[in-house]
């Protein structure tokens, strides 16, 4: 069972990786968005067409990109106003109620998400700029549908959701052993 869990800590952590490597080039493009927007309004007086929205639409994937990676590496931020509480079985305790609870807000939240999702799916809203590119419209649609990205949030929290689960697995495996300390450990 140990073995199990360890590999699937590393297919996991490998994941994680590849995500933050995503998360990088959607904030590389962010970047670039924003200096052709800047030097076409500056210097050309021609800003980018939707280059505002594009740069909202992709700060939600830099930072739903990164969530699951933060929560699964324990790499948000943390108030250590009690250490004490931190060390042995009851840190151990703590650890497991956290990410209990963790776990179920998330899903709760990615469920409504989904939900939100779907009903923008079902209204066909679009964004206000952002053109789709013309193979893939149908029915003659000019705009982006704004479902996409609920979609990709929902999808996120679930999939951080079930890397708070596994991260739970891992603690209560390990007895003894806090959320903090079980990054990494094999």
């Amino acid at each position: 069972m140990i073995l199990f869990i360890n590999t699937l800590e590393r297919l996991a952590l490998w994941v994680s990786r590849f995500i933050s490597s995503l998360a990088a080039i959607v904030l590389f493009f962010i970047v670039l968005v924003t200096c052709v927007d800047v030097i076409g309004r500056y210097f050309f007086n021609a800003p980018l067409y939707a280059g505002s929205e594009l740069v909202q639409v992709s700060m939600a994937g830099v930072i739903f990109l990164s969530l699951p990676v933060m929560f699964f590496r324990h790499e948000h931020i943390v108030v250590d106003l009690f250490s004490i509480f931190q060390r042995g079985y009851l840190g151990w305790i703590l650890s497991v109620i956290f990410l209990t609870i963790s776990a179920y807000c998330l899903w709760i939240v990615a469920d409504k998400t989904m939900f939100y999702a779907m009903r923008s799916l079902e209204d066909g809203d679009t964004y206000e700029y952002i053109l789709m590119p013309g193979f893939l419209s149908s029915g003659g649609e000019e705009f982006a549908p704004r479902f996409v990205v609920e979609t990709f949030i929902a999808l996120s929290l679930f999939f951080t959701s079930l890397l708070i689960a596994l991260r739970l697995l891992i603690v209560i495996l390990k007895p003894g052993l806090n959320a903090e300390a079980s990054v990494g450990a094999e």
